[in-house]
């Protein structure tokens, strides 16, 4: 099995010198790939649009130099990506607020990584964790900034990385009177 977005790769062999390998597929529901024919290794990236994994079968025509002809399949399971379902640009939050945020995924079973870095005016240092940050983010300009969190999602062997951002509203201050 191979997961969405990655390379099929199959090299075929016979028992017999000098065999050529034609190949073909056909369109397969749940994969953004058209039908497609070609020779030896398909080297095709493999797109699986749904939640649930999906067989692709590649009908081999293998010809020898006599002229014989043999027809076999491979089949190959291309497995879903996981992807966030959760809101990716979730509402903005005051300066000194606690920023949560439930990643939810399109698959069951999925584990939830985040990272962010350090970043201008916001005065937290770079973090890592799971599932919810549940950080108080300080916003030490007068603009509002968007803090980056990259979540790595993991479910049945394949991962996908998609990028939450909240906005970060600065404190209201009162300017200086002389």
């Amino acid at each position: 099995a191979i997961c969405s977005n990655t390379l099929f790769s199959y090299t075929p062999t016979s028992n017999t010198a000098g065999t050529t390998f034609q190949w073909s597929r056909a369109a397969v529901a749940g994969i953004v790939n058209p039908a497609d024919i070609g020779t030896n290794s398909p080297n095709e990236i493999l797109i699986n649009n749904t939640n649930l994994p999906i067989v692709v079968t590649y009908v081999y025509t293998l010809v020898t130099p006599a002229g014989c002809t043999n027809t076999q399949s491979i089949a190959v399971t291309v497995k879903p990506t996981p992807t966030l379902t959760s809101l990716i640009n979730p509402p903005a939050i005051c300066s000194g607020a606690v920023f949560n945020y439930t990643p939810v995924s399109n698959m069951t079973g999925t584990t939830f990584s985040w990272t962010r870095a350090a970043q201008a005016f916001i005065n937290n240092i770079a973090a890592s964790g799971t599932n919810d940050p549940a950080e108080k983010l300080i916003n030490n300009s007068i603009n509002t900034v968007g803090v980056d969190y990259v979540y790595t999602l993991t479910a049945s062997g394949c991962s996908n990385q998609q990028t939450v951002t909240v906005p970060v509203n600065p404190t209201p201050v009162v300017p200086n009177q002389i």
